[in-house]
């Protein structure tokens, strides 16, 4: 056992998580639209209202890993339905605090939906998966791994620098690493471009907010 350990056996120790499958993600979509309900017993089709000669449609987006997936939920008269990778389910459902209640093609499934920013945690049947909410309407801004001046998390001080200014760079590849309370964080690059300049040398002592590295995306 040492230090190293960890970072030898990353890939078995921690495995890439599984995508969410058609049933997770239509309980997340209809999970997330019974939340954002003023009524918790409310299903689908009673959240939007009344159309004329037209079909009430919602379509929602989560991201799981670096893939963006829709899930389009639609209610035709008085039945609604969950569209996942171009395939149809009937469903039903109802929120209470947490609990998820739902019959999906005619399974009835219990299930525990967990909010926490824009992550999104379903437990059901055993299993678990994580994906993340992406609102249309959220603002985001750019940040400690922005797409161009990439900013300190927290003050430090800046103990090497892994890369060269005008150099190409992959996304993810480290490119400094900047040490504060007594651990080491690399900041890599957010998306394949080029490294434009550094604005600390190594050694150099970093405010929180400073920015750090500015670079160019592809």
């Amino acid at each position: 056992m040492d230090t190293g350990l960890i970072a030898r056996y990353h890939d078995s120790l921690l495995p890439t998580p599984a995508a969410p499958s058609s049933e997770q993600l239509a309980l997340l979509a209809v999970g997330e639209t019974l939340a954002a309900a003023s009524d918790d017993n409310h299903a689908f089709g009673a959240l939007q209202g009344w159309r004329l000669n037209g079909t009430l449609e919602r379509r929602l987006g989560f991201a799981h890993g670096d893939s963006r997936i829709e899930v389009l939920l639609r209610q035709q008269q008085e039945q609604q339905l969950v569209s996942v990778n171009g395939g149809d389910i009937p469903l039903r459902a109802s929120l209470q605090g947490k609990q998820l209640t739902a019959n999906l093609g005619g399974k009835q499934i219990s299930a525990t939906l967990v909010r926490h920013g824009a992550q999104r945690v379903l437990f059901a049947d055993g299993e678990r998966v994580a994906v993340d909410y992406l609102d249309p309407y959220a603002y985001e801004e750019a940040g400690v791994h922005g797409e161009t001046h990439m900013k300190a998390p927290m003050p430090g001080r800046v103990v090497a620098l892994l890369a060269e200014a005008g150099a190409r760079v992959a996304k993810g590849e480290p490119l400094l690493i900047l040490e504060a309370m007594k651990m080491e964080h690399t900041i890599t690059a957010p998306a394949d471009g080029k490294v434009l300049a550094f604005y600390f040398a190594a050694g150099e002592q970093v405010s929180d907010g400073d920015e750090l590295v500015d670079f160019e995306a592809d």
